[in-house]
C-alpha cells in the first residue's frame, strides 16, 4: 500500500496513459450484461457497452439463489458457454486466484491447480483438451498471449481483483469473435464495474505459506464535473513464500477503468493495468523422483550456492502493461460502431541455472549438462554451476473495429482486426557459481555472418514478429421471433518474421519470413422452442498459425545456415461441428452439448538421429490430424432461496487419427459438483472438481500416465455493517496427485523427469472493510 501513491501518479501521468487509446470488441461488455441479467432489478450501475455479444449472455435467474451458481448458459448461445459472475469468483475463488482457477469452474476446462499455492505461481489450462497456446484468451474482447506463440503467462498481467467476470466459449464463436487461435475456443476476461456512486473498499488476505495481499478498491462515482465521467481504482499487493521451499514471490498490480460519456450516444472507455512480479524459481522449475523422495513433494530451491537449485541462481522478474480506449456509440438510428485500439507490453527477465534436477555430482563431471566443451574454448570449470541470463520481451499494437447496421429483421456486423508485434528474445550462458559477468562459453562455434562471429556463450539473439489483420462479417438473420440465423466469413492474412545472427536451436543467421493466408467461414441458427428453452448448432472453421519455433530448425540440406524450408509450411486448421440446448426453469437451469472438432496439420516434431549432419537437430513436419469429440452438460438447482448447488461434467476424446490414441496432456473427462448457502449474514460454499486420466507424452505409455485426480475447496463469511470476515480452506481432503510431468525421453522414464504435485491443504483468511 506505501506504493499507491508513486504507482497512481505513474498510470496518471506516464506512458501507460498516454497508450490508452479507444474502442470495442465483439465480446467488450458481457461482463456488464451478466451483471445485470444475475442481479436483482434495479442493481446495474453501467450501462452495458454496444456489443453484439452482449445479448447473448442473457441469463434469466428468477430465483435469486441460482444468481452466483457458476454453471449457466444464454438462452441465446450459438455455442457451448459457462457464465461465471463476479459474485460466483466471490464465493468459490480464493482471493488470491489467477483466471486460471476462475475458468477450472467450467466444464471440459482442467488447471488452476498452483503447485506453489493458489495463484502463487504460474498454471496453464486445458480446454477440450487443448493445451495453452491452441485457444484463445481475451480481457475486455481484446486476445493476448506471448509474442513467440500465443501462450498465456497466468501471473503476469490480471489477478482475480481485477477480473468481473469470466465467460468460457466452448467453440471457435462468429465472424466478429478475434483471436489468433480461434479454433480451440475461449477464455474471456471481463474488468470490473464502475460504480456510479462513490465508494471503496480495503481487503486484506492473511494464509497458508506466509502469504499476504491487500486490495484496495476506489470508485470516484459520478463526477458531474466530467459529464459525469466515472473512475475506478484497482490496487493490490502480494508478498508470499510458496509452497515449494524458497520459491517467496511479490506482486504488485494497478488498474484504472474510467467511463467517460461523450453525450447521450457515444461513450469513451479508457483502461489501464500495470503487474509486476519476482519470484525465485528455476526456469525449468520441477522435481525428479528422487529429489522429491529426499527433501518431499515441495521440493524446488536450496540455499546451497554448490547446487543448480540455489534460490540465488534462479529470479524471474516480470513487468507487463494493458492499455486501450474503446469508443463506440451511434453513427445513426440504426447504425452503430466500436473502435478498440490497445498495446500490451511483456518484459521477462531471468536468472535461471540450467538444470535443477542436477546432483553435485552430476555438477562436478558435467553428466546431464547436454554439451561438451569445445577444444579451445573457455567453458567453466568442472565443479562450477553453469547457469544463464535470459529476456524475452515483446509490446504487440492493435485495433478492433466494428459496424451494427440494423435493417429490421437482422443485423450486417462488418470489422477488422489489426495487430502488430515486435518482440526482443536473448539467451547467454555464464558461470552462476561466479556471478553473472563471467561468461560460459559452452556452445559450439558459431557460424560467421558478415564478418561476426557469434560468442560461444550466446545461445540465440532473436528479433521477431508479426502483422495481420482479419476483415470480418456476420450476417445475423432474425426471419421469426424464435429463429436466428448468422453465417459468417473471415479473412486471415498473418505474416511472421525472424531476423537473426544465432537463431535458436541453430545457432545460425536466419532472416526470413512467411505469409499465411486463409478464408474461414461460420454459420450458427438458435431456435427458441419456448421462452425460456432454446436449441443451436454451430459450423465454424478455425486456424492456428505456426509460431516462431517452426523457424527454429535447421535448413534441409547439408549446409544447416540454409534455414528452415518454409515452402510445405501450413497452418493447423479445424472444423467444428456443435448442437446444443439450453434450458431455464424457476428453480434450475441446464444446458448440454455434443461436438466434433477435425483437427488438420497437426504440428509434430522429430529429432535428427546421430550419423546426420544435422543430427540433434529438431525438425517440424506434418502428422495429420487429431479428432475431438465428447459431450458436455452443467445444471444448476436452487432448493430454496438461500441454498443452491450445481454439477458440471464431459468426456473429451481427443484422439491421434493415426493411432486412435489420446494425445498427450488432454484429460479424458472432468467433473465439477458445488453446494451454496447465503441466508443472512452467513454465506457457505464448497466446490470440487475432478480431472479425468491424462498421459504424459503420446502413446498412452504406463510409464507417463497421470490418474484422475480431485480438488476440493471450501468457504465461509460473515458480513456485518461495512465488514466481511471469510474464511477458505483449499483442497481440504489434502490430495497431493501428481498434476503433470515433464520427461525426458517421449517412450521411456528417466531420473531426470520432473514431476508437478497438488500444493497440500491451504487456509487463507480475509477482512474486507467497505467505506
Amino acid at each position: 500500500m506505501t506504493r499507491h501513491t508513486d504507482i497512481l501518479a505513474r498510470l496518471l501521468t506516464g506512458a501507460s496513459l498516454t497508450l490508452m487509446l479507444a474502442a470495442a470488441s465483439d465480446a467488450a461488455r458481457a461482463a456488464e450484461a451478466t451483471v445485470a441479467d444475475t442481479a436483482p432489478a434495479g442493481a446495474q450501475e453501467e450501462k452495458a457497452d454496444f456489443g453484439n455479444r452482449v445479448q447473448e449472455l442473457v441469463v434469466v435467474a428468477t430465483n435469486p439463489a441460482l444468481a452466483a451458481a457458476p454453471a449457466k448458459a444464454s438462452l441465446a448461445a450459438t455455442q457451448p458457454q459457462t457464465i461465471i459472475t463476479r459474485e460466483a469468483i466471490d464465493q468459490f475463488v480464493p482471493q488470491t486466484a489467477d483466471y486460471t482457477q476462475i475458468a477450472n469452474l467450467s466444464p471440459s476446462v482442467t488447471g488452476g491447480v498452483g503447485q506453489n499455492g493458489p495463484g502463487l505461481s504460474e498454471s496453464k489450462s486445458t480446454l477440450r483438451g487443448f493445451n495453452d497456446g491452441n485457444y484463445n484468451v481475451t480481457y475486455d474482447g481484446i486476445p493476448w498471449g506471448d509474442a513467440n506463440g500465443p501462450t498465456h503467462h497466468s501471473t503476469s498481467f490480471f489477478p482475480a481483483s481485477t477480473i468481473g467476470a469470466v465467460v468460457v466459449d466452448r467453440g471457435p464463436g462468429k465472424a466478429g469473435d478475434v483471436g489468433i487461435a480461434s479454433f480451440g475456443g475461449s477464455i474471456n476476461l471481463f474488468s470490473p464495474e464502475v460504480s456510479h456512486v462513490f465508494g471503496g473498499s480495503e481487503t486484506v488476505t492473511g494464509g497458508s505459506f506466509n502469504t499476504w495481499q491487500s486490495v484496495t478498491k476506489l470508485n470516484t462515482g459520478d463526477i458531474k464535473q466530467l459529464n459525469d465521467a466515472r473512475v475506478l481504482f484497482n490496487f493490490q499487493e502480494l508478498v508470499t513464500d510458496g509452497y515449494l521451499t524458497l520459491n517467496k514471490a511479490q506482486e504488485n498490480n494497478q488498474m484504472i477503468r474510467a467511463i467517460v460519456p461523450i453525450n447521450d450516444k457515444w461513450q469513451l472507455t479508457l483502461f489501464g493495468a500495470y503487474n509486476f512480479i519476482k519470484i525465485n524459481t528455476n526456469d525449468n522449475a520441477g522435481a525428479t523422483l528422487a529429489q522429491a523422495a529426499a527433501y518431499g513433494k515441495n521440493f524446488a530451491l536450496t540455499n546451497d550456492p554448490k547446487l543448480p537449485t540455489y534460490y540465488g541462481y534462479n529470479v524471474v522478474t516480470k513487468s507487463t502493461y494493458f492499455d486501450y480506449a474503446k469508443l463506440n456509440g451511434e453513427l445513426t438510428s440504426n447504425l452503430k460502431v466500436e473502435t478498440q485500439p490497445y498495446v500490451y507490453y511483456y518484459k521477462n527477465d531471468t536468472e535461471s541455472t540450467v538444470d535443477p534436477t542436477l546432483t553435485p555430482t552430476d555438477v562436478a563431471s558435467g553428466t546431464g549438462l547436454g554439451w561438451t566443451p569445445a577444444p579451445g574454448s573457455k567453458a567453466i570449470a568442472n565443479g562450477d554451476v553453469p547457469g544463464y541470463i535470459k529476456l524475452n520481451k515483446y509490446q504487440i499494437y492493435g485495433d478492433i473495429t466494428h459496424l451494427d447496421w440494423n435493417f429490421g429483421f437482422g443485423d450486417l456486423r462488418p470489422g477488422l482486426w489489426v495487430e502488430h508485434a515486435d518482440t526482443k528474445r536473448f539467451r547467454y550462458d555464464y558461470d552462476a557459481t561466479r556471478g553473472r559477468t563471467v561468461p560460459d562459453y559452452r556452445q559450439k562455434a558459431g557460424t560467421a555472418a558478415n564478418g561476426i562471429i557469434v560468442p560461444q556463450n550466446e545461445e540465440y539473439d532473436q528479433s521477431s514478429g508479426w502483422d495481420q489483420y482479419q476483415p470480418f462479417v456476420d450476417l445475423e438473420l432474425r426471419p421469426t421471433d424464435k429463429l436466428t440465423i448468422t453465417p459468417g466469413f473471415k479473412w486471415v492474412n498473418y505474416t511472421i518474421r525472424v531476423n537473426t545472427l544465432a537463431n535458436q536451436k541453430t545457432r545460425t543467421p536466419l532472416n526470413a519470413s512467411k505469409t499465411f493466408q486463409k478464408d474461414l467461414e461460420f454459420l450458427t441458427v438458435n431456435y427458441k422452442l419456448k421462452d425460456n428453452w432454446s436449441v443451436y448448432g454451430q459450423y465454424a472453421t478455425g486456424i492456428l498459425v505456426p509460431d516462431i519455433s517452426a523457424f527454429q530448425v535447421a535448413g534441409p540440406t547439408a549446409n544447416p545456415s540454409s534455414g528452415p524450408d518454409l515452402s510445405s509450411l501450413v497452418p493447423q486448421t479445424s472444423t467444428n461441428y456443435q448442437l446444443g440446448t439450453v434450458y431455464h426453469g424457476a428453480q434450475w437451469t441446464a444446458d448440454f452439448d455434443v461436438y466434433k472438432i477435425d483437427f488438420k496439420n497437426r504440428i509434430s516434431t522429430t529429432t535428427v538421429a546421430a550419423g546426420s549432419p544435422l543430427a540433434g537437430e529438431v525438425l517440424y513436419s506434418n502428422q495429420g490430424g487429431v479428432t475431438y469429440q465428447g459431450v458436455e452438460g452443467q445444471l444448476s438447482y436452487a432448493f430454496t432461496n438461500w441454498l443452491s448447488g450445481f454439477a458440471n461434467g464431459s468426456i473429451n476424446d481427443a484422439k491421434d487419427n493415426a493411432t486412435n490414441l489420446q494425445v498427450k496432456s488432454a484429460p479424458k473427462n472432468t467433473f465439477g459438483v458445488g453446494m451454496l448457502y447465503k441466508r443472512g449474514p452467513w454465506t457457505a460454499s464448497v466446490v470440487d472438481k475432478y480431472v479425468g486420466e491424462q498421459w504424459a507424452q503420446e502413446g498412452q505409455l504406463s510409464s507417463f500416465h497421470i490418474p484422475g485426480y480431485h480438488q476440493a475447496d471450501f468457504s465461509a463469511s460473515y458480513t456485518w455493517d461495512r465488514y466481511r470476515l471469510e474464511g477458505q480452506v483449499m483442497n481440504i481432503a489434502n490430495s497431493q496427485a501428481v498434476t503433470s510431468i515433464t520427461s525426458v525421453s517421449k517412450t521411456a522414464p528417466s531420473p531426470y523427469d520432473q514431476y508437478y504435485w497438488q500444493a497440500p491443504r491451504n487456509f487463507q483468511v480475509s477482512l474486507k472493510a467497505a467505506f
